[in-house]
């Protein structure tokens, strides 16, 4: 129950951290980007990265599951994370839908990329940390 809480608590947390980014970049991008943003589209906005952030951080629970394949663990949890960003992506207005096909493939192959970096990334810190760790027991193991 605590893992899930915690997990809970970093997806949002991940989700919020994007979402500001996003934001930041777009507002460099182009200084206009909230002259016309109300309250109620910041408030979905908000609520949209939540969801999506739980949708990409809560199936890594999946992880901690050893008699599950390293395979079938990374499609468990990107593929959930990806069947509810998706659909959020859409709603949140975050998919150019009125800029034609070839934006919104741009726009979901992005976020495909995206995303696959920052697994990369806590793929490789995991790792990393997982050998550091083995690497004490093996000292500890050499001193006894």
């Amino acid at each position: 129950m605590r893992k899930i809480i915690s997990t809970t608590a970093l997806g949002i947390s991940w989700g919020f951290t994007i979402l500001v980014f996003y934001m930041t970049v777009s507002a460099v991008i182009d200084t206009e980007f909230f002259s016309n943003f109300t309250s109620a589209e910041f408030i979905k906005d908000v609520i949209c990265a939540a969801i999506t952030g739980l949708g990409f951080t809560v199936p890594t629970i999946i992880y901690g599951n050893e008699s599950v394949s390293r395979g079938l663990q990374v499609l468990v949890h990107l593929g959930t994370g990806f069947a509810i960003y998706i659909p959020v992506a859409f709603f949140a207005g975050w998919i150019p839908t009125e800029a034609g096909l070839l934006p919104v493939v741009i726009s979901l192959a992005i976020s495909v990329v995206f995303a696959m970096l920052v697994w990369l990334c806590f793929s490789l810190y995991y790792k990393k940390q997982a050998e550091k760790i083995n690497k004490k027991i093996f000292e500890k193991q050499k001193n006894n």
